[in-house]
C-alpha cells in the first residue's frame, strides 16, 4: 500500500503544484500587506549539508537575492527522502553528477566526487538550526557549504568549522537544541510540501531550489519584493 501511495503522491504532487501556482492573488495580497508593515520577503531554503545540490542551490539563490527584499530563512535537514527508497545510495550518486553539471554552468566546480555520510554533517545541521536567523548565519551556511563541496574534498573537521561559525558570528556555535530544531525543521519541510533537498518555499509554492534559482527570483520579483 505504502509504494502505491508513494506513486500517487509522485504522480499527482507536481500537477498538484501546477495548479496552485496559478492562483497568485493571495500571495500578492500577503505580500502587500507585509510591505506596508515593514516586512520582508521570505524564503524558506530546505537543505543539506551533505548533499551537493543544495551547494549549488544555496550559492546561487545567495546571489541572486542579494539586495532584495528578502529573507532566506536557513532550514537544514538530514533525515529527507521517501522512507524505505531502495535506490537511495544511487541517487547520492547521482546527485554528485547532477551538481557538478549544475556548478559548472554556473561558473563553479564541485571537488567531491564521493557522497556524504548525512550523519557526518549533523552537527553543522544543528548548530545552524538552533541559531538565530539572518545575514551572518546565511554567509556562513554559504561559506561551510562551499568549503565541502566547492574547496576542500578533505575530512570534514568540526574544529575548523568551528572556527568558521566564529569568524561570520562573532561567537561559537550553539551547544544545545540542535537535535530538536533539526527535527523540527524536518517535520516542517513535510508539512510544506517537499520530500527531498534542496528545496524552497516561496510564499505559497514550493520548488526544487537548485533547478529553479531564476523562477524562484522572478515569483520575488512578482511579488514585489525587488531591491530595496
Amino acid at each position: 500500500m505504502s509504494s502505491v501511495r508513494d506513486r500517487l503522491e509522485r504522480r499527482l504532487a507536481p500537477r498538484l503544484v501546477t495548479s496552485l501556482a496559478r492562483v497568485t492573488w493571495p500571495a500578492r495580497i500577503s505580500a502587500r500587506r507585509r510591505r506596508a508593515k515593514g516586512g520582508e520577503g521570505v524564503l524558506e531554503l530546505f537543505f543539506a549539508f551533505d548533499d551537493p545540490c543544495s551547494a549549488t542551490a544555496l550559492c546561487e539563490l545567495s546571489e541572486r537575492l542579494a539586495g532584495k527584499r528578502v529573507q532566506i530563512l536557513m532550514t537544514p535537514v538530514v533525515g529527507r527522502g521517501i522512507p524505505g527508497d531502495p535506490a537511495v545510495e544511487q541517487k547520492r550518486r547521482y546527485a554528485i553528477v547532477d551538481a557538478r553539471r549544475l556548478a559548472r554552468r554556473r561558473g563553479r566546480t564541485l571537488v567531491r566526487s564521493e557522497p556524504i555520510d548525512p550523519e557526518q554533517t549533523r552537527f553543522l545541521a544543528e548548530w545552524v538550526a538552533a541559531a538565530q536567523q539572518g545575514p551572518s548565519l546565511e554567509s556562513f551556511c554559504v561559506a561551510a557549504i562551499s568549503r565541502i563541496w566547492l574547496e576542500d574534498e578533505g575530512p570534514l573537521d568540526e574544529a575548523a568549522f568551528a572556527a568558521l561559525w566564529l569568524e561570520h558570528l562573532g561567537s561559537g556555535p550553539p551547544s544545545v537544541g540542535g537535535a530538536a530544531a533539526v527535527a523540527e525543521d524536518e517535520r516542517l519541510m513535510k508539512r510544506r510540501g517537499p520530500y527531498d533537498v534542496p528545496a524552497a518555499w516561496v510564499h505559497g509554492r514550493w520548488y526544487f531550489a537548485h533547478d529553479r534559482p531564476a523562477q524562484i527570483a522572478q515569483w520575488l520579483d512578482e511579488l514585489g519584493w525587488g531591491r530595496g
